[in-house]
């Protein structure tokens, strides 16, 4: 599929920004030590060398601030001997993500990230605030945001909390494919997925309690701190705890996810969590996977992003709610018709020509993820 260049199109991703709230170009950076300045490959499903958020795809697509989630695969995957395999033949830091502190790790992940960063600096620089990342863009250059996806890295520390919030982190997503000490998770790799058939991941969703003690602790710490609360993967009763524990006291974001409504499964949000996020100043990243979005076996996803982004809309009343959250490099199954960042002017060509007007698609493209960054990051 073509790149849409249009001027149009060229504009609306410039004034809105376009922003991803849930991409995974560090994963790249430090598992296979990648020049994020270079594409490679945009690839197919769960293919490791693929690249579809380096630098030279996000400035392809006009994106102006991308959400850079930094996860730390957790290490019970390896313990199925084709990942294990795979990962020792594949991934140049395999032993050192087997061993030592978590947490050290995932600082070498960001800095991995801040270092690719830092290769362009008349392009791109990391933002470490809500007033940092409208600095950059005054300067016409893209603002990188970090982000960390699964509580697991904390190891039980709330102090590294802190840590990750002098560091910049603007988002931390609790759970991942694993039980930790915060919150249950749900199944979140797809059913019909080959490796569910050569190995046993015993993901044990929503064992434990949904927030534990230790999570609540956690939760307040990022509400005090200015670090949203991501809730995807989280199971819908820790869901729940959540919304409880933070109370309208900052925005809830899910950044990368589907309604319940249209494609039925925990990891999808429930009508009433929809409204309950938007209630609170929050937002809801539609993920770019077709599995997520729909029933359907196709692997087309224009048609569901859209279905999903109207049905945020259609629950909430309005265009205030629904962000993009690609998922992009994070091992998923894009679109046919969006593979990479390159390919984001398409979602904004249907949302033209679906007849919403300059002020409701540039909500959409970055508007409503600006604003909730305003809001919820300090």
């Amino acid at each position: 599929m073509a790149t849409d260049t249009g001027s149009e199109i060229q504009r609306l991703h410039r004034e809105a920004p376009l922003t991803d709230v849930h991409a995974h170009p560090s994963l790249k950076a430090y598992l296979f030590r990648r020049n994020l300045w270079r594409h490679y490959w945009s690839g197919s499903f769960l293919n490791p060398f693929s690249s579809r958020t380096d630098f030279q795809m996000l400035s392809k697509g006009g994106v102006g601030v991308v959400v850079a989630a930094h996860y730390l695969p957790e290490r019970r995957l390896a313990e199925c001997f084709w990942i294990r395999a795979a990962a020792f033949l594949l991934i140049p830091a395999y032993s050192k993500l087997m061993h030592g502190s978590r947490f050290e790790r995932l600082l070498e992940m960001v800095e991995a990230m801040e270092r690719e960063v830092g290769r362009r600096p008349d392009r791109t620089e990391v933002a470490r605030s809500y007033t940092d990342l409208a600095r950059i863009r005054a300067a016409g250059k893209m603002a990188v945001v970090h982000a960390v996806e699964g509580a697991h890295v904390l190891e039980g520390e709330l102090g590294r909390l802190d840590t990750l919030a002098q560091r910049g982190v603007a988002m931390l997503t609790l759970t991942h494919f694993y039980p930790n000490q915060v919150a249950s998770q749900v199944d979140a790799i797809p059913k019909d997925l080959i490796l569910r058939k050569i190995c046993d991941l015993d993901l044990q969703p929503g064992s434990g309690p949904p927030l534990t003690e230790f999570g609540k602790e956690v939760v307040r710490r990022c509400v005090d701190l200015g670090v949203l609360v991501d809730v995807t993967h989280c199971t819908p009763e820790a869901r729940q705890a959540v919304y409880r524990e933070v109370s309208g006291r900052r925005p809830v974001v899910a950044s990368h996810v589907g309604a319940q409504a249209l494609r039925p499964d925990p990891y999808n949000l429930a009508d009433e969590e929809i409204e309950e996020i938007a209630r609170g100043g929050g937002a809801i990243g539609v993920i770019f996977m077709p599995y997520w979005l729909s029933p359907s076996e196709e692997k087309t996803g224009l048609g569901s992003i859209w279905a999903t982004l109207k049905h945020v809309r259609d629950v909430t009343g309005s265009w205030d709610h629904a962000m993009l959250g690609t998922d992009f490099d994070g091992f998923t199954d894009p679109p046919d018709d969006v593979t990479d960042a390159s390919q984001l002017g398409a979602v904004t060509r249907m949302l033209l020509d679906r007849g919403l007007s300059e002020v409701e698609i540039k909500k959409i493209l970055g508007g409503n993820a600006l604003r909730v960054l305003q809001a919820g990051w300090r």
